[in-house]
């Protein structure tokens, strides 16, 4: 009886969850699958927090990167101070692969970009609720 209770609550409470995106500062809007991870991520803020390296070197404080996925197939994001002489570079249309480590989900990302004739750079790296990771070696 106990267990068939505990269980009881357990649906309720998840039935009642929800999730928002990372940079959402509006109320709580219910559930948005292809949302959750949407968002500005910094080095600095707990809640969205941006792990990035160029070359083995972590990037400034001062980096951020705002992430967006439609669908969870695909992202774009946009790359805020993070290369000298550029504010910011714009990285679309990537593919998002769902892989799954114990009970994770995160979704992984790799690529080059052509910014002009002086800056290319290759990137990988993955995103999970709340964290994004990338690393950047330059071409």
């Amino acid at each position: 009886m106990r267990f068939k209770l505990a269980m009881a609550l357990l649906a309720l409470g998840m039935a009642t969850a929800t999730f928002t995106s990372c940079g959402d500062d509006t109320p709580d809007k219910g559930f948005e699958l292809t949302s959750y991870l949407d968002g500005n991520y910094t080095p600095t803020n707990d809640t969205c927090h941006l792990s990035a390296t160029i070359n083995g070197e972590k990037v400034s404080e001062k980096a951020s990167v705002t992430f967006h996925t439609k669908n969870l197939q695909s992202g774009n994001m946009v790359l805020n101070n993070f290369f000298e002489g550029y504010a910011s570079i714009e990285i679309k249309a990537f593919t998002l692969i769902q892989e799954t480590e114990g009970e994770s989900i995160r979704l992984t990302f790799a690529g080059t970009q052509q910014v002009d004739e002086t800056l290319q750079f290759s990137y990988s790296g993955y995103v999970v609720y709340g964290k994004l990771y990338i690393e950047f070696n330059m071409e």
